[in-house]
């Protein structure tokens, strides 16, 4: 541990004048912004993005001895937890000052900020070798990414890549965050892991994966046919009843649950399988909350007729389709010939077959063709078949996503 050389007082003052300065800020801006509501939801979920990654960012940093924090106060595998906070503050505090400056401008001023004020801050922040390379780390993979979320929500542009940055968000809060916060309240630590054996890290590490593509495809869901996020403050324009919500209505909370529950029996710790619990006391508190005084009256007839076919915790094995989709395939063409054949042998639900020259296709309320067509179909089989359609597009639409955004750059 680090001794501090400084009086407590100076350093008392130093640390609440770090947190306490981002946080005024904030406060301020909003209550300076409070009558345009996509930019504080803009500043909130940049928020949201940089509370898990910062914290991810600086362990990292912290353990491969980038730099180190002083003092025993408050501390979190090494990184301050107010210091954590205001890190975090920091992005939103910018964005609602200068909504209009490039993120890529306001990123590099933190950069300038983090480089000008590190050495000054000796011992309470004692910069390693290389520390300035891991100053752009962090600038790179969170605050960037935060104030480009801020911009773009506000402008409600760029929907794939903003439900791709808060699925980051979310997967670091309930993957890594929660669960080191509980330990280090309750007792535990991650370096049980390497007690395991290597199949018992295998057989987690597949569950977990599992459990990632429930709550992934569910954030694609509501981007596909929902045009929203999972958020309420930016939520669907459309009920969204298709892929994994034809089977279960909350898949992103259980998905949670069960990372939870996994994570808690790979390390060991009763207290991180309990955070289970917390989460079905979210959903029964704030989600049916969220259902009865939202979605129940944006969709009056089509939510209460979902909510009576499909359940919030145990999935269906064979999906509710209140409105049947269309596959077509080229008879002549072998892989597609052989792939509904395949696919006809799970007696899909609510799912038109029929032939037709040309590409795959599906179309319901969206359209997909290829092997994406086939990913979607199989969403009318059972859940065991939709889970690895659902894992399928997370891998297809994204490459896709990126290569005609890349093909546009280039003829733009």
């Amino acid at each position: 541990m680090l001794s501090d050389p400084w009086p407590p007082a100076v350093l008392f003052l130093l640390r609440h004048a770090l947190f306490l300065g981002p946080l005024a800020a904030v406060v301020l801006m909003m209550l300076w912004r409070r009558n345009e509501k996509r930019m504080i939801v803009g500043a909130l979920f940049s928020f949201l993005y940089g509370l898990p990654l910062l914290f991810i960012d600086h362990v990292l940093t912290i353990h491969f001895g980038y730099w180190r924090y002083g003092g025993s106060a408050l501390k979190i595998l090494g990184f301050p937890a107010d210091i954590w906070f205001a890190g975090a503050l920091l992005g939103p505090a910018l964005f609602l000052a200068l909504p209009k400056t490039p993120p890529w401008l306001l990123a590099a001023l933190l950069v300038g900020l983090n480089g000008l004020a590190l050495p000054a801050l000796t011992p309470f922040v004692t910069p390693g070798p290389n520390w300035f390379l891991a100053v752009i780390f962090v600038w790179a993979t969170t605050h960037l990414p935060a104030l480009y979320l801020a911009r773009w929500t506000y402008r409600n542009e760029y929907l794939p890549r903003r439900a791709f940055l808060l699925a980051i968000a979310f997967g670091g809060m309930a993957f890594f965050l929660v669960p080191t916060v509980i330990m280090h309240a309750m007792g535990g630590d991650w370096a049980i892991l390497g007690q395991r054996s290597a199949p018992a890290l295998t057989l987690a590490g597949l569950c977990l994966a599992a459990i990632a593509v429930l709550g992934l495809s569910g954030v694609q869901m509501f981007v596909l046919y929902g045009a929203g996020t999972p958020i309420p403050l930016d939520p669907t324009k459309r009920l969204v009843r298709e892929g994994i919500y034809a089977y279960v209505c909350n898949p992103m909370q259980l998905s949670t649950a069960l990372a939870f529950s996994v994570l808690g029996l790979a390390l060991g710790n009763v207290w991180v399988s309990l955070a289970a619990v917390m989460v079905v006391v979210f959903v029964l508190g704030m989600v049916r909350w969220h259902h009865r005084n939202d979605l129940a009256v944006r969709f009056p007839t089509g939510w209460t007729v979902y909510r009576s076919n499909v359940p919030e915790w145990l999935p269906r094995w064979r999906p509710w389709v209140p409105e049947p989709a269309t596959l077509t395939y080229d008879a002549a063409v072998f892989w597609q010939r052989y792939a509904v054949a395949a696919l006809r042998s799970f007696g899909p639900v609510g799912l038109s077959i029929e032939t037709r020259p040309g590409r795959l296709a599906y179309a319901d309320a969206r359209a997909f063709s290829g092997v994406a067509a086939l990913a979607q179909a199989m969403s009318h089989c059972n859940v065991t078949v939709a889970l690895i359609g659902a894992a399928m597009l997370l891998l297809l639409l994204p490459l896709h996503y990126v290569s005609s955004a890349a093909a546009e750059a280039r003829h733009g």
